[in-house]
């Protein structure tokens, strides 16, 4: 029972990464838990649903319409261990670096609308050229976490982070690089679908990248959904303590005390861009991941 509160509370009180990871990981496991099923069990089972459970997407349109839902689900489903496992890796460190540069909502945001385009690139891809398998099937996380990358290469280019634990490398030419094997292996026509994925998720990135450094933040909509859903599982305490006479704040100072720790956060992740996040020390960390969940 205490894992399973574990896990509760990751979900109630975990960032939007944490969340993405335990979505994938409870998926990947109702699958695998089914296939072992499926392997020992005598008897036939009442309906066949495949090795994704309906739960993969496809360019198909008749196929799709009997699983309208994997337009969304199709992002988190995973049914062979090494696929799930790098891809997990691949969205865990994208995913810590979006967090050091904006909220979790926004990762959210960017996974979720990455996908679907990705989703969407592929299946126009698919039907427009007919001359593509139309039964193929599209899943996993490898498109929303090359939206992460990208947004995060489009945000802080000059970011430095260590390739292997050993490499000093650029963020922008680490997204070069992802996107060039995407289109080197289009070339060569291994895994199409993927790969077409792997790039309207990265189309969607920097679009939204971009936006975001206009100051004209793409999808608020969804973020105010996410914060809706989020009140769900956060229900209001029985008894609410109130400070008494709280002193309230004039404007200047409350502006002033935002200026600084905004100067603040741009002092830090100048210094990531500089010396990449292990130059930071403990307190400068600290302050950073406390800005991220506000």
């Amino acid at each position: 029972m205490s894992a399973w509160k574990s896990v509760k509370d990751a979900v109630r009180n975990g960032d939007g990464l944490t969340r993405l990871l335990i979505a994938n990981s409870a998926i990947f496991l109702i699958i695998q838990f089914y296939l072992l099923f499926c392997k020992f069990s005598n008897s036939s089972l009442p309906l066949t649903t495949g090795d994704d459970l309906f739960l993969a997407s496809t360019s198909d349109i008749h196929r799709l319409m009997l699983r309208p839902w994997s337009i969304i689900t199709h992002m988190f489903t995973h049914t062979e261990f090494g696929h799930f496992f790098f891809n997990m890796i691949f969205l865990y460190s994208a995913g810590k670096l979006f967090q050091q540069i904006a909220d979790s909502r926004k990762l959210i945001v960017v996974y979720l609308l990455g996908g679907l385009s990705g989703f969407m690139l592929y299946f126009i891809f698919y039907n427009v050229f007919p001359a593509l398998e139309k039964n193929s099937l599209i899943l996993g996380a490898s498109a929303s976490a090359m939206a992460v990358v990208i947004a995060i290469a489009t945000l802080r280019p000059s970011m430095v982070i260590k390739l292997l634990g050993v490499f000093d490398v650029k963020l922008v030419w680490l997204a070069a690089i992802f996107v060039v094997i995407d289109l080197w292996s289009l070339k060569k026509g291994e895994n199409i679908g993927g790969h077409i994925g792997h790039l309207g998720g990265a189309i969607f990135g920097y679009f939204y990248a971009a936006q975001l450094k206009q100051g004209k933040p793409v999808a608020v909509w969804l973020e105010k959904f996410l914060d809706r859903l989020r009140k769900l599982f956060h229900p209001k305490p029985l008894m609410v303590v109130k400070q008494k006479n709280p002193r309230f704040k004039a404007d200047e100072e409350f502006n002033e005390e935002k200026n600084n720790r905004q100067k603040r956060v741009d002092e830090i992740l100048d210094k990531i861009g500089r010396s990449g996040y292990d130059s930071l020390s403990r307190e400068e960390r600290e302050f950073l991941f406390k800005y991220s969940q506000k």
